[in-house]
């Protein structure tokens, strides 16, 4: 559960990088992702692939993004476990797209991935389904959403085609 910020609380929160870790206090990104969450458009995983339980799934990363917390990075496989802060500018392209799809995400910056990916910056978001299908070749959309990744500023977007990346877009900034 959200609750909202007072006007109070949302004006004492630090303007931090977006790597900043979890130890330097709040982070920036809470007024995208509440945006983000107040859309209703986006739904987030409250589980892992892998099978693997934690506290970094997207749904927990996305809300403690929203609460000016940082977000926990998973710790199995190549993830380096700890926590960061989500990038704002990863956020609000995540949030522009959602005037035009309906997406869900799969991971934020929990899950494993490649070692060094831009997840554990916490600058990737995975998106798992557009308009309620696969992310896959055989989703229309997918290639709209990969070109929306483009225009929102993502400098890595991967997708159909890609190793790895078969049932899934990955976007990042």
């Amino acid at each position: 559960m959200i609750l909202p910020l007072t006007a109070a609380a949302a004006a004492s929160l630090a303007i931090l990088s977006p790597a900043q870790p979890a130890s330097a206090g709040q982070c920036a990104g809470s007024a995208p992702a509440l945006r983000i969450i107040d859309a209703g458009r986006t739904t987030f995983w409250t589980r892992h692939d892998s099978g693997v339980v934690d506290e970094a799934t997207a749904n927990k990363d996305i809300n403690q993004a929203a609460s000016g917390l940082p977000a926990r990075r998973s710790s199995y496989g190549t993830a380096p476990g700890g926590s960061v802060c989500l990038n704002t500018s990863m956020l609000t392209g995540l949030y522009n797209m959602t005037a035009a799809y309906r997406l869900s995400i799969s991971e934020i910056a929990g899950g494993s991935h490649t070692a060094g990916s831009r997840h554990y910056a916490g600058t990737a978001f995975d998106v798992a389904s557009i308009g309620g299908r696969i992310a896959d070749g055989a989703n229309p959309q997918t290639e709209a959403v990969m070109s929306s990744c483009r225009r929102a500023g993502a400098v890595e977007v991967l997708g159909p085609g890609d190793p790895g990346h078969d049932t899934h877009v990955h976007c990042a900034w």
